[in-house]
């Protein structure tokens, strides 16, 4: 949120929610109409987290919205 109001972007707004986390995300997309999602990752490579994907994975393979 700082470094986006630093650098003077016009809408950020910081939001927290409780459950299962692509799940939420997903719900947010749809009841806010957003209509593009930008989502970091840790990027974690063992093969746990390539085999069972994180959440940003989950998010890209099930958005209704393009995500980057």
């Amino acid at each position: 949120m700082e470094t986006a109001e630093a650098a003077t972007v016009d809408s950020v707004e910081s939001k927290i929610e409780f459950g299962v986390p692509s799940k939420a995300i997903r719900n947010y997309i749809d009841a806010h109409d957003i209509d593009f999602a930008i989502l970091g990752t840790l990027g974690q490579t063992d093969l746990s987290r390539y085999m069972m994907g994180g959440v940003s994975a989950k998010i890209v393979r099930t958005s209704p919205v393009p995500v980057m």
